[in-house]
């Protein structure tokens, strides 16, 4: 259980590396909305929130804890979650507990494979289907340390991305610090994902705490790609605090000029924040409730 345990928290990149200042900073505390109300349809929270809470097992009573989530998420306002495991259950179990909470799962982590270890794409696919999963990728890329590694994963995620189109569904990756601090030469490891890649076979979900944290502006990744990013992943930055990852709202991203910039084509806004593994103050619950309520501009 601890190796299944750790190995999902370096797959989702809980340890990174110190970065630069944030580009894109706000007044803490200046505002309890962001700028303009995001429809809640779009607004969806992935699950690794609770990653502690829920647990990592595949009993009955992490299944209970795991619906015992949805359907307070579903009492807070949510339509949307984005799940990061099935906790056992099979895709069609999973899809009755959405049904049941009035939720829907548009999009997934799970783990695509690399070209060393390719994952079964067909089987992810068809569990996409019964879920009603349409965007979906693992929750972080390998931390390669040279180019042509990087590239040959890219061209990896546009096989699989290919595949993806023909099933009607869209690959998506998800980044975190070292995407951005990986450089060669003038480009990041994250332009290379992009430049070696198809726009109509891989999109990108953009993780703005880690962007922040690496030092990028999630501006100027938004003005170069475009609308290959298609979704968010909604966290904020706490500088007084170690720069940690923070309850939306709270710290120092100023998410409005963000979202402003990419106009209509994000899909969804995907509040997160990594659990606080051992940290019996922080509360999963609260930090999914402030969130939702910060971008639909609603009170807590």
């Amino acid at each position: 259980m601890l190796i299944a345990a750790l190995s999902v928290l370096l797959s989702l990149g809980l340890v990174g590396t110190a970065g630069a200042a944030p580009a894109t900073t706000g007044e803490r505390g200046s505002s309890t909305c962001a700028d303009r109300p995001v429809p809640a349809r779009a607004v969806s929270i992935q699950l690794w929130t609770f990653a502690e809470y829920i647990g990592f097992g595949t009993d009955a009573a992490t299944q209970a804890r795991h619906e015992e989530v949805l359907r307070r998420l579903s009492e807070m306002g949510y339509r949307n979650v984005e799940p990061f495991t099935l906790s056992g259950m099979s895709a069609e179990e999973y899809a009755e507990l959405l049904r049941e909470y009035r939720l829907r799962a548009p999009a997934r982590h799970v783990g695509v494979g690399t070209p060393e270890e390719p994952a079964d794409i067909a089987q992810i696919l068809a569990e996409n289907r019964v879920l009603g999963v349409e965007y979906f990728g693992s929750g972080g890329t390998p931390q390669y340390t040279t180019e042509a590694e990087w590239v040959a994963y890219a061209e990896y995620l546009d096989a699989v991305g290919a595949q993806a189109r023909r099933a009607g569904q869209w690959l998506m990756v998800h980044n975190h610090n070292w995407e951005f601090e990986t450089t060669f030469g003038d480009r990041t490891a994250f332009d290379i994902l992009m430049q070696h890649s198809e726009r109509r076979h891989l999109v990108s979900q953009l993780d703005l705490y880690w962007a922040v944290f690496a030092g990028a502006d999630p501006i100027d990744v938004i003005r170069e790609y475009g609308n290959r990013i298609r979704l968010f992943h909604v966290k904020d930055l706490n500088e007084e605090l170690d720069r940690r990852i923070e309850i939306v709202g709270r710290g120092d991203i100023d998410f409005g000029p963000i979202f402003r910039t990419a106009g209509g084509s994000t899909r969804y806004y995907v509040v997160e924040h990594d659990p606080r593994f051992g940290d019996p103050t922080f509360d999963p619950f609260e930090a999914a409730r402030e969130g939702f309520a910060y971008l639909t501009c609603t009170s807590h």
